[in-house]
């Protein structure tokens, strides 16, 4: 994850009016925001066709998918980032479409960076374990074919679940989705 803004801490209400106007994102952790830095194409082409491969499954359904601009609000006094690709089937969400973020994603998913990977394994992914509507949590390192999934269990733990090489078939249960990695690379 970048360094912290050289600034004082943010209130939530001051980050939202902030990020607002800026050309960058930054996400918001407890007052503190961070610059989000551009990908790489592997990077880019994952997310893409991850969201590609996402959106097909889900037409006809509730269920919307979007990446990149759209912010996840985790406790929203607390967390506030921008997933790569996140999934949400709530209404209100997806009743305004001119809003900015998303409250209550069935699935969140991130493409690992060596500059992000021990964020999105660790403060981040505790943060997301708060949002009861999160069903699921993946991982995706795009330049070794392989999905991490943390799916939520009847008892609200997180369950880990690899699918390690492109011809492997993945499950994601939250949107019913199962296809080979490499359907989420290119």
């Amino acid at each position: 994850m970048a360094q912290a803004l050289a600034q004082p801490h943010f209130s939530v209400d001051d980050y939202l009016h902030w990020e607002a106007e800026q050309l960058l994102r930054h996400d918001y952790v407890r007052g503190e925001v961070f610059a989000m830095t551009g990908g790489t194409l592997r990077h880019n082409q994952a997310t893409v066709a991850t969201a590609l491969a996402w959106k097909t499954h889900l037409k006809g359904t509730r269920c919307k998918v979007f990446s990149g601009d759209v912010k996840v609000a985790v406790l929203p006094t607390e967390h506030w980032f921008y997933p790569d690709v996140v999934v949400t089937c709530n209404a209100q969400d997806l009743a305004d479409m001119n809003a900015t973020e998303v409250r209550a994603p069935v699935l969140v998913l991130e493409v690992l960076s060596p500059s992000t990977a021990a964020y999105d394994r660790g403060d981040k992914f505790l943060s997301m374990q708060k949002l009861s509507s999160l069903q699921e949590y993946a991982l995706l390192d795009a330049g070794a074919a392989r999905l991490e999934v943390f799916r939520r269990n009847a008892a609200g733990r997180f369950e880990h679940f690899v699918f390690e090489g492109a011809d492997t078939v993945a499950e994601l249960t939250s949107i019913a989705w199962q296809g080979p990695v490499a359907a989420l690379l290119d």
